[in-house]
């Protein structure tokens, strides 16, 4: 009976809880911030403001599967809170920093730090909730993931529009240091270590990697999904950190715009995520990922055609209809990762996607810097809107076709990856 009590009266998961959404929660209102002192304060360059997010994707791209493996070998829980306690004294750092490339580098130093924050966090749950509570401890972080997407830009915008930018990144120093206060409060139910349990990694590594891009080359499904996932990737890393340039120039006094508009996006995304939550399944990728392209491609296209006459309701339509494209989108991305491949190997395909599209978060904001630089934000912004709506349309009136499955092709070399899989389990 115990067992069966609500995950709401476990005061582990609620201190876990908690702690994630301080950090999550402060890291918005660092971004917003850090975004309005380049542009507003320190008048940086387009291309400096698309040095920002590749400072946050650099360190998961290079250590993200290093990160893993430390982790699953050492304390994740202390882990967890020294790696707040650093970066929430980095994140201080940026309010007597007064060069943009200084504060690059301190981002750098900060985000290198927090790489082992996903794994770790991801490792603890099961030593923090009961079995039967596992799956909506998961559902409630991943919700939890959305929403400060929402509440974070909205009031870190505000309040670095009303005060100034340090004060939003003093908030998220805070942040850091109470999380990591609230972790040491935890009792773990089994803390092992792990300590030398994974000996051969090194040994099986490059044979798992090959096998996971085989089983990605072999289905046709994961392939075309992929793809349209780096197309719509690529696409909004290009314009994202963006938004601030844009805006600085169709609402040069309305600093709070960029924050108000990303809120526009997660709530878009959080309305469109918890109504799909409803389906059991999804029975054609081409509506999910075309319909997606197709609603971002609408809201990058109308934010390049706003000028000074534009209210900034209509910004924030754009930036919502944009936001439930994002939420098909990941949804049917998550979706895929779960139902596609052999049970034994969605890790590594899930590896794959997330190495692949960490890659992505670099390149996207470093060419849009450089069209930007050459053309002008608007016509970047319409550029990139145009070939969005071209692509969603094409995945929708091609569906079938793009993501043809040969039921008995695949359903054998499914098998086959499973029975190889299930061998090489059995020989250690």
């Amino acid at each position: 009976m115990e067992k069966n009590r609500s995950i709401w009266r476990d005061h582990n998961f609620i201190k876990f809880f908690s702690a994630n959404a301080l950090s999550n929660l402060g890291n918005w209102f660092d971004f917003i911030a850090v975004l309005i002192l380049f542009r507003y304060t320190w008048n940086a360059e387009p291309m400096l403001i698309a040095m920002i997010p590749v400072m946050y994707a650099i360190p998961s791209t290079l250590f993200g599967q290093l990160a893993g493996v430390f982790v699953d070998r050492k304390d994740k829980l202390r882990i967890l809170i020294y790696s707040d306690w650093i970066r929430g004294c980095l994140t201080l750092l940026l309010v007597f920093v007064s060069s943009p490339i200084v504060a690059l580098l301190v981002l750098l130093l900060r985000n290198s730090v927090g790489v082992v924050g996903t794994p770790a966090q991801q490792g603890l749950v099961r030593n923090i909730v009961d079995e039967d509570h596992l799956m909506k401890a998961v559902t409630i972080n991943g919700s939890l993931l959305q929403l400060v997407k929402v509440v974070g830009p909205l009031i870190g915008g505000s309040v670095s529009a009303v005060f100034s930018p340090d004060i939003s990144i003093g908030i998220n120093s805070a942040s850091f240091i109470l999380s990591g206060i609230i972790l040491s409060r935890i009792a773990l139910r089994n803390n092992e270590n792990n300590e030398g349990t994974t000996p051969d990694v090194h040994v099986h590594f490059l044979r798992s990697w090959k096998e996971g891009w085989e089983i990605v080359f072999k289905n046709r499904i994961l392939l075309a999904s992929i793809l349209y996932g780096m197309v719509i990737t690529l696409t909004i890393q290009m314009i994202d950190a963006q938004l601030v340039t844009l805006f600085s120039e169709v609402f040069p006094n309305r600093t709070e715009m960029t924050g108000w508009t990303i809120s526009a996006i997660g709530v878009g995304s959080l309305l469109v995520i918890l109504i799909l939550t409803k389906l059991d399944t999804i029975k054609s990728y081409g509506w999910f990922f075309g319909t997606g392209s197709l609603l971002i491609g609408v809201m990058t296209g109308g934010l390049g055609f706003l000028d000074h006459q534009s209210t900034f309701i209509s910004a924030i339509c754009f930036a919502f209809i944009g936001g439930i494209g994002t939420g098909i989108t990941f949804t049917a991305v998550n979706y895929m990762i779960q139902k596609e491949p052999p049970a034994e190997a969605i890790g590594r395909v899930s590896g794959i996607v997330d190495s692949t599209l960490s890659i992505l978060f670099i390149a996207g904001p470093l060419l849009g810097g450089v069209l930007i630089h050459h053309f002008g934000v608007l016509l970047v912004f319409r550029g990139i809107g145009v070939v969005l709506i071209l692509i969603g349309t094409i995945g929708i009136m091609m569906r079938k076709v793009i993501w043809k499955k040969n039921m008995q092709a695949a359903g054998d070399g499914k098998a086959g990856v499973e029975r190889k899989l299930r061998r090489e389990r059995d020989l250690g």
